[in-house]
């Protein structure tokens, strides 16, 4: 059965997110971490979309992204990172199927309000894990 299509709208602020299968650590060095900044860069250039922010942790990600005058194509842009990226780390670690846990959660920020919280929350995160004493630290992030 094939999962019901999401409607983004136009010049709106989306979080999503996803963890890694199993709450797996995929994503633990900086190979992997790279491998996956790289791919939001790549194929962000396809787009009209914006990435806003980004934090790239040991089993999950976060991300904000601005849709523009197509918003469908945050479905199209998360399909090729993850594809991508799972292609890249099962062919390096010779293994098979998903990286990631189903489907990529996708939370419209209505209100400024959410999107400050939620870009506040993608700053933080490291910290909180205790990877880093300040946000500017961690690399593999963008705020």
């Amino acid at each position: 059965m094939s999962r019901k299509s999401r409607n983004f709208i136009k010049n709106s602020h989306y979080h999503i997110f996803n963890r890694c299968n199993n709450k797996e650590a995929i994503l633990k060095n900086s190979s992997e971490k790279n491998i996956f900044k790289h791919l939001l860069y790549e194929y962000i250039k396809e787009t009209d979309i914006r990435l806003i922010a980004f934090c790239i942790m040991d089993n999950h990600f976060h991300l904000i992204l601005k849709t523009g005058k197509q918003p469908n194509e945050i479905s199209k842009y998360m399909q090729k990172v993850v594809t991508s990226f799972a292609m890249q780390v099962n062919r390096k670690y010779q293994r098979v199927g998903h990286i990631f846990q189903g489907r990529y959660n996708a939370n419209l920020l209505y209100w400024k309000k959410d999107l400050l919280r939620a870009k506040e929350y993608i700053k933080q995160n490291p910290v909180v894990e205790g990877l880093v004493k300040k946000p500017s630290e961690y690399p593999w992030s963008k705020y």
